[in-house]
Formats: structure tokens, sequence, C-alpha cells
């Protein structure tokens, strides 16, 4: 099959009648390993949508309690804000909905199988190792795969998995091919099997430029296996792979950090300097419109999980009056420049978690939580809280450690994947005198796929 490089797109999307609906402005035939590390950097960089994957899924999630109609915010006239409202109330029906990722996730998918057909054959003209592109490429493959089963797919279910709806799988480029849904169970098996492949293949053991932290590694592909297994209920395979990387994954004191006006200091664990990043490709939620996060409220539900006395993430939200309603509102401070996919506090919450679920592990699933929480909360906090957690029993601990993952991950496109692989709870919201519930098990915690790829594929309602 003749590998083309299209270097840009008009459209792309999953089609019925064609592989991909794909218009190139222009096209060129790679033939060269640094052309392939071009493709699979416009993978990285230009296909891949850091800012929207998982950030705004907040706006689904329980963090979120209101939109900010503060004028001098700008949010109300954002382009992205009359759209945000139908995802804050889960009206998924409405034609206005803020679409989340799905076109530009593909597109990702198909400049990494780009790579994987052509770089055997590539000549060698740099330092560069085909293995290590033929790695990424799988490794990417895979995280955007876990994307769009997570958004559109059923919450992984072991005993159900096998025939739940997941989405296409895109694991070749051929204009002839048909896209139908595969079930949730092979979707994982094929993230798995493609995070395998990726190790075997790759050669950088870490990167340690800041400036390459955005690509894969063989410690980055470990831990985001950690965290599928950990959403795949396979604890002792994510306990295993989380705790065989601690050593190597430094915790920030945040007791060492002072808050100040830009909320920029270098070394906070979402920033992309930080000690903690081991993957920097997605952006954390950090508002619509301002160098800060202003676009949305904070619920009461989320403030209530925050030792305000002692939790020093506290210290980097903010309150301010509401210009409507004068009600004096709290909103999390964050500039727009962070980066924050795969991080060392997650490992140590994955371990945490996953050894709770195992006999005879709970006092080792006690340690990896006030491990972290010692470098979150004031000396006399993480005392109150060690104390506090040696007296939970299993579903105590789970409930904390999802209180933990709540607190630790605000406003970073964790929480509302969390609830759904877990309790699915209720979630109720007002908006004026209206009132929108999101029942308990509500099948609204399974996005609908995007309206713009049902047009353009049939198939999809196979």
């Amino acid at each position: 099959m003749k590998k083309i490089l299209y270097t840009f797109f008009a459209v792309l999307t999953l089609s019925s009648c064609d592989y991909l609906d794909i218009d190139p402005v222009g096209q060129v035939i790679p033939s060269k390993v640094s052309e392939y590390r071009a493709l699979l950097t416009e993978a990285y960089s230009t296909a891949y949508p850091r800012d929207n994957v998982y950030s705004n899924t907040c706006l689904l999630s329980d963090e979120v309690g209101a939109l900010d109609t503060n004028p001098y915010t700008g949010f109300i006239v954002a382009s992205s804000s009359l759209a945000a409202g139908y995802n804050f109330r889960w009206e998924y029906s409405s034609n206005n909905m803020q679409e989340y990722p799905w076109r530009e996730l593909y597109r990702a998918i198909f400049l990494s199988n780009a790579v994987l057909e052509g770089i055997d054959e590539a000549s060698q003209d740099s330092n560069e190792s085909k293995e290590q592109l033929m790695a990424e490429a799988y490794a990417m493959r895979a995280y955007c795969h876990f994307a769009l089963v997570n958004f559109y797919g059923k919450w992984y279910d072991p005993a159900t998995a096998s025939s739940d709806r997941g989405v296409p799988l895109a694991l070749y480029n051929d204009i002839e091919q048909e896209y139908v849904p595969a079930s949730v169970g092979r979707v994982y098996q094929q993230i798995v099997d493609d995070l395998t492949t990726a190790t075997q293949h790759m050669q950088v053991e870490e990167q340690t430029d800041q400036n390459l932290k955005y690509r894969f590694s063989k410690k980055v592909v470990k831990a985001f296996e950690a965290r599928v297994r950990l959403y795949m209920q396979q604890w002792q395979e994510a306990y295993d792979l989380a705790t065989s990387l601690l050593p190597t994954c430094p915790l920030q004191d945040l007791n060492e950090i002072e808050p100040n006006e830009y909320v920029d200091d270098e070394r906070l664990p979402w920033m992309t300097s930080s000690v903690e990043g081991l993957l920097l490709l997605d952006r954390p939620f950090a508002g619509f419109d301002g160098d800060i996060t202003y676009g949305c409220i904070l619920s009461d539900a989320i403030i209530a999980k925050f030792d305000q006395d002692n939790d020093c993430r506290w210290l980097f939200t903010q309150a301010e009056y509401d210009m409507e309603t004068w009600d004096l509102v709290r909103k999390f401070k964050r500039p727009k420049s962070c980066l924050s996919s795969i991080r060392s506090a997650e490992l140590y919450l994955i371990a945490a978690e996953a050894a709770a679920h195992l006999d005879g592990k709970l006092d080792q699933a006690k340690s990896y939580l006030t491990a972290l929480q010692d470098k979150r909360f004031t000396p006399d906090g993480a005392v109150a809280k060690a104390a506090e957690i040696a007296a939970l029993d299993q579903s105590g601990l789970l409930a904390e450690i999802a209180d933990e993952r709540a607190r630790e991950f605000l406003m970073q496109g964790h929480r509302w994947f969390d609830l759904r692989r877990t309790t699915r709870p209720q979630i109720t919201k007002t908006v004026g005198e209206q009132t929108y519930t999101l029942q308990a098990n509500d099948s609204r915690y399974t996005l609908p796929y995007p309206q713009s790829a049902i047009e353009s594929n049939p198939n999809l309602n196979n």
C-alpha cells in the first residue's frame, strides 16, 4: 500500500463509504526517518487536541457548581460559553453542545498508523532510532484509543466488557476499510497490546529533556499502563506497575511554595517544569478567558472535601464575588501554560487504590496515601490525616482515596472518569431556578457519539 503523509487536513472523520473523510490540501511521500519524526510530532502537537481532551470534562463532573456570569471575566461572551452550558447540564441531544474530541483523536491515530506502516522502509538520515519512533507511535495510538473509549464507550466492567459497545478501532490506514464500534473489552485489549509492543521497541528509558516530555518513554508507557490496568480493575497488575515506578517519582512538598498573585511557581505539580511531571501532553482546565481560571465556580460538594486550614492546595483557589448575585464564590487559579498528563502523584494514588483492593495490603494502601498527603498538607494537618486514615476500613479508605484524587486532580480531567469507573453517583446542579440531575448510574455517564461523526458514518449506529 502506498504510504502518503498528509501534511495538512481540511476534514477528518470516520466515514461509511471512505476510510477517512480526508481532503488533503497538500501531500508528501515520506521517505526519511526525519520525515517520520516530523509526522509523529504533528500527531503530538497539532492533531492531538491537548486543550480539550480531558480538561473540559470538569463541566460534566461534580467539580463545577456554576458557570461564571461575571462579564469582567469574559466568560459569558466567550465563543465557547453557550456550548459549555449544554455540557454543564448534560444536554447531549442539543446540537449546540460543545463536542468532545473525536475526529482529532482519530486524526492522531491516523498519523501514528502512517508512521507504523512506513518507518521500516525509511532511509536513515539522522541518529534517531526507527524502533523508538515505532514505539512512540504504538503508545500514541493506545493513548488516543483510551481517551475515545472512556468518552464514548461504557466504563470497563469485567463482567460485561466483551459485549458493551466501545468505539471503532483504527489499526491501519486503508481507504476501503469500514469502521464499526468494537466492544469495550476489545478496545482495552488493543490498548494493552499496543503498550506491550511499544515497550518492546522503546529505546528511551525516560525523557530527561523538559522540552521533550510530551513524548513517550519506557517510564511513561509503564505509568500509563498502570492507569489502564486500574480502569480495568486489574488490581495486582496496576499495583505492580505503579509501585515499580515510585522510587523514581519524586513528590513536591507544597509547604515549600508560597502562593502568589500569578500562581506560576515552576515547582507546582501541574506546571511543565515540575519534578512530578512524567508526560506533558494535556492542558489542565484553565478557564475560557484570560491567563487564570475564571470560567467555572467550584461546587459546594468539592469545596467540602478540602481542609481549608491544612490542605496546601486550598491556597491555590481564589475567593471573589459573583457580579450578578454578589455571593462569594471560589475558583481555582492556574495559568494556561500548564501541561500535565501523567505525574508522580497519580502513581501514588494508583498504588494506594490497587492495594486497597488486594488481600492483605490495606496497610500498604494507607502508607502510599499518607506519603502523598505528607507533601500536600501542613505538618499538623498531615499528622491528623495519618491518624484518621489509620482507623479506616477498606470501604472508608477507598472513599478517602477517591476524595484525595478529587483534591489532587482538581479541574485536571480525572474526576469525570473517576466517577464513571467507580460509583457513578447522583449529581445535581442548579442554574437560576432550574435544577438538573444526573441520576446514579445514569446512561449519560457515557457520551453519545458526536452528531458530526454519526452524520459522516452511519456504521456507528451498528
